[in-house]
Protein backbone atom coordinates (compact mmCIF):
# COMPACT_ATOMS: atom_id res chain seq x y z
CA UNK A 1 0.00 0.00 0.00
CA UNK A 2 2.96 2.68 0.78
CA UNK A 3 4.54 2.02 -2.37
CA UNK A 4 0.91 2.48 -4.37
CA UNK A 5 0.90 5.22 -2.25
CA UNK A 6 4.38 6.76 -3.00
CA UNK A 7 3.03 5.77 -7.00
CA UNK A 8 0.16 8.07 -6.71
CA UNK A 9 1.79 10.87 -5.13
CA UNK A 10 4.69 10.67 -7.30
CA UNK A 11 1.60 10.24 -11.16
CA UNK A 12 0.12 13.67 -9.33
CA UNK A 13 3.61 15.52 -8.81
CA UNK A 14 4.62 14.68 -12.72
CA UNK A 15 1.39 15.89 -13.59
CA UNK A 16 2.13 19.24 -12.26
CA UNK A 17 5.50 19.78 -13.10
CA UNK A 18 4.40 18.41 -16.94
CA UNK A 19 1.89 20.87 -17.03
CA UNK A 20 4.29 23.83 -15.79
CA UNK A 21 7.29 23.17 -17.51
CA UNK A 22 7.12 20.72 -20.62
CA UNK A 23 7.51 23.75 -22.71
CA UNK A 24 10.77 25.00 -20.88
CA UNK A 25 12.34 21.48 -21.77
CA UNK A 26 11.14 21.09 -24.94
CA UNK A 27 12.57 24.69 -26.30
CA UNK A 28 16.07 23.42 -24.46
CA UNK A 29 15.77 20.63 -25.81
CA UNK A 30 15.01 21.81 -29.49
CA UNK A 31 17.87 24.54 -29.45
CA UNK A 32 20.63 22.25 -28.19
CA UNK A 33 19.41 19.64 -30.80
CA UNK A 34 17.58 21.24 -33.95
CA UNK A 35 14.77 18.77 -34.64
CA UNK A 36 11.84 18.65 -33.47
CA UNK A 37 11.60 15.20 -33.25
CA UNK A 38 14.22 14.34 -31.04
CA UNK A 39 13.58 17.58 -28.73
CA UNK A 40 10.19 15.51 -28.32
CA UNK A 41 11.71 12.43 -27.14
CA UNK A 42 14.30 14.15 -24.84
CA UNK A 43 11.53 15.81 -23.43
CA UNK A 44 9.24 12.80 -22.66
CA UNK A 45 12.42 10.77 -21.30
CA UNK A 46 13.17 14.00 -19.23
CA UNK A 47 10.01 13.42 -17.43
CA UNK A 48 9.62 9.52 -17.16
CA UNK A 49 13.40 9.96 -15.36
CA UNK A 50 11.96 12.99 -12.87
CA UNK A 51 9.02 10.52 -11.97
CA UNK A 52 10.77 7.84 -11.15
CA UNK A 53 12.96 10.01 -9.35
CA UNK A 54 10.02 11.28 -7.38
CA UNK A 55 8.65 8.02 -6.87
CA UNK A 56 11.85 7.19 -4.73
CA UNK A 57 11.33 10.15 -2.13
CA UNK A 58 13.08 13.23 -4.55
CA UNK A 59 11.55 16.71 -4.06
CA UNK A 60 13.66 19.19 -6.12
CA UNK A 61 14.33 22.61 -4.39
CA UNK A 62 14.09 24.44 -7.42
CA UNK A 63 11.65 22.14 -10.40
CA UNK A 64 12.94 24.11 -13.43
CA UNK A 65 16.25 24.03 -12.95
CA UNK A 66 16.28 20.04 -11.51
CA UNK A 67 14.00 19.28 -14.94
CA UNK A 68 16.45 21.03 -17.38
CA UNK A 69 19.28 19.44 -15.22
CA UNK A 70 17.96 15.96 -16.31
CA UNK A 71 17.40 16.94 -20.04
CA UNK A 72 20.94 17.78 -20.17
CA UNK A 73 21.70 14.24 -18.81
CA UNK A 74 19.61 12.96 -21.44
CA UNK A 75 21.04 14.68 -24.02
CA UNK A 76 25.03 14.07 -22.84
CA UNK A 77 23.51 10.25 -23.29
CA UNK A 78 22.29 11.11 -26.57
CA UNK A 79 25.73 12.51 -27.62
CA UNK A 80 27.78 9.46 -26.44
CA UNK A 81 25.63 7.13 -28.54
CA UNK A 82 25.75 9.44 -31.49
CA UNK A 83 29.42 9.68 -31.41
CA UNK A 84 29.95 7.39 -33.67
CA UNK A 85 27.31 8.37 -36.25
CA UNK A 86 27.27 11.69 -37.80
CA UNK A 87 23.52 13.33 -37.83
CA UNK A 88 22.38 14.53 -40.99
CA UNK A 89 21.44 18.44 -41.17
CA UNK A 90 19.16 19.18 -38.13
CA UNK A 91 17.15 22.71 -39.67
CA UNK A 92 14.20 23.33 -41.20
CA UNK A 93 15.32 25.10 -44.45
CA UNK A 94 11.99 27.15 -43.79
CA UNK A 95 13.36 28.91 -40.61
CA UNK A 96 16.35 30.65 -42.90
CA UNK A 97 14.43 33.34 -43.57
CA UNK A 98 16.32 34.22 -46.56
CA UNK A 99 19.58 35.02 -48.08
CA UNK A 100 20.64 38.12 -46.40
CA UNK A 101 23.59 40.89 -47.49
CA UNK A 102 24.42 41.77 -43.75
CA UNK A 103 26.54 40.14 -41.58
CA UNK A 104 24.04 39.06 -39.41
CA UNK A 105 23.27 35.27 -39.27
CA UNK A 106 20.40 33.68 -40.23
CA UNK A 107 18.36 31.52 -37.82
CA UNK A 108 19.65 28.16 -40.34
CA UNK A 109 23.06 29.60 -40.01
CA UNK A 110 23.13 30.06 -36.47
CA UNK A 111 21.87 26.27 -35.85
CA UNK A 112 23.99 24.99 -37.43
CA UNK A 113 27.04 26.34 -36.30
CA UNK A 114 25.61 25.73 -33.08
CA UNK A 115 25.22 22.06 -33.52
CA UNK A 116 28.75 21.97 -34.78
CA UNK A 117 30.10 23.52 -31.36
CA UNK A 118 30.73 20.48 -28.28
CA UNK A 119 27.47 19.60 -26.92
CA UNK A 120 28.42 21.45 -23.35
CA UNK A 121 29.17 24.42 -24.62
CA UNK A 122 26.33 23.97 -26.91
CA UNK A 123 24.11 23.56 -23.73
CA UNK A 124 25.40 26.28 -22.04
CA UNK A 125 25.33 28.97 -24.69
CA UNK A 126 21.45 27.74 -25.10
CA UNK A 127 21.03 28.07 -21.31
CA UNK A 128 22.48 31.52 -21.50
CA UNK A 129 21.66 33.56 -24.70
CA UNK A 130 18.37 31.41 -25.43
CA UNK A 131 16.84 31.42 -22.19
CA UNK A 132 18.18 34.12 -20.54
CA UNK A 133 18.77 32.01 -17.52
CA UNK A 134 21.63 33.43 -14.38
CA UNK A 135 24.90 32.16 -14.30
CA UNK A 136 24.20 30.66 -10.91
CA UNK A 137 21.14 28.52 -12.75
CA UNK A 138 23.40 27.31 -15.29
CA UNK A 139 25.65 26.12 -13.15
CA UNK A 140 23.49 24.20 -10.99
CA UNK A 141 21.86 22.73 -14.14
CA UNK A 142 25.29 21.95 -15.80
CA UNK A 143 26.61 20.77 -12.38
CA UNK A 144 29.77 22.93 -12.52
CA UNK A 145 31.12 25.66 -10.84
CA UNK A 146 30.53 29.26 -11.58
CA UNK A 147 34.22 29.80 -12.51
CA UNK A 148 33.95 26.84 -15.05
CA UNK A 149 31.07 27.82 -16.95
CA UNK A 150 32.76 31.51 -16.97
CA UNK A 151 35.22 29.45 -19.06
CA UNK A 152 33.01 27.58 -20.89
CA UNK A 153 30.61 30.50 -21.90
CA UNK A 154 34.01 31.84 -23.32
CA UNK A 155 35.03 28.97 -24.94
CA UNK A 156 31.48 28.49 -26.67
CA UNK A 157 30.88 32.27 -27.88
CA UNK A 158 34.12 32.02 -29.36
CA UNK A 159 33.66 28.10 -30.87
CA UNK A 160 30.70 29.55 -32.36
CA UNK A 161 31.91 32.74 -33.73
CA UNK A 162 34.77 30.26 -35.56
CA UNK A 163 31.74 28.20 -36.91
CA UNK A 164 29.84 30.89 -37.97
CA UNK A 165 33.14 33.00 -39.67
CA UNK A 166 33.52 29.56 -41.48
CA UNK A 167 30.54 28.94 -43.16
CA UNK A 168 29.80 29.44 -46.76
CA UNK A 169 27.31 30.64 -48.61
CA UNK A 170 25.39 28.64 -51.35
CA UNK A 171 27.01 30.85 -54.12
CA UNK A 172 30.77 29.97 -52.35
CA UNK A 173 29.80 26.34 -51.77
CA UNK A 174 29.10 25.85 -55.65
CA UNK A 175 32.38 28.04 -56.38
CA UNK A 176 34.15 25.56 -54.22
CA UNK A 177 33.26 22.98 -56.00
CA UNK A 178 33.67 23.26 -59.18
CA UNK A 179 37.21 24.06 -58.16
CA UNK A 180 37.00 20.85 -56.32
CA UNK A 181 36.94 19.47 -59.36
CA UNK A 182 40.36 21.25 -60.58
CA UNK A 183 42.04 20.32 -57.76
CA UNK A 184 42.39 23.45 -56.36
CA UNK A 185 41.27 23.61 -52.64
CA UNK A 186 43.10 23.86 -49.68
CA UNK A 187 42.96 21.27 -46.76
CA UNK A 188 40.86 24.22 -44.56
CA UNK A 189 38.73 24.92 -47.76
CA UNK A 190 37.84 21.06 -48.23
CA UNK A 191 36.39 20.92 -44.88
CA UNK A 192 34.40 23.91 -44.59
CA UNK A 193 32.78 22.53 -48.47
CA UNK A 194 32.46 19.53 -46.76
CA UNK A 195 30.67 21.14 -43.79
CA UNK A 196 28.01 23.03 -45.92
CA UNK A 197 27.47 20.18 -47.91
CA UNK A 198 26.44 18.15 -44.97
CA UNK A 199 23.91 20.68 -44.40
CA UNK A 200 22.66 21.89 -47.76
CA UNK A 201 20.64 19.47 -49.54
CA UNK A 202 20.68 21.76 -52.52
CA UNK A 203 24.34 21.92 -53.36
CA UNK A 204 24.73 18.51 -52.22
CA UNK A 205 23.27 17.67 -55.11
CA UNK A 206 24.69 19.97 -57.46
CA UNK A 207 28.31 18.43 -56.13
CA UNK A 208 27.53 15.13 -57.42
CA UNK A 209 26.29 16.58 -60.58
CA UNK A 210 28.88 17.95 -61.05
CA UNK A 211 31.02 14.58 -60.11
CA UNK A 212 29.02 12.76 -63.02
Amino acid sequence: MAVSETGHAAARAIDDLYRAHASDVYRYALAVLGHPADAEDVTQTTFLNAYRALEQGVRPRKPSNWLLRIATNVMKERFRAERSAPRAALVDDRLAGGTSEDSTPTISELMTALRRIPPTQRQAIVLREFEGRSYHEIAEILAVTTSALETLLFRARKSLAEELESQLTCTDAQLAVSRAADERLGRKERRRLRGHLDDCPDCARFARLQQR
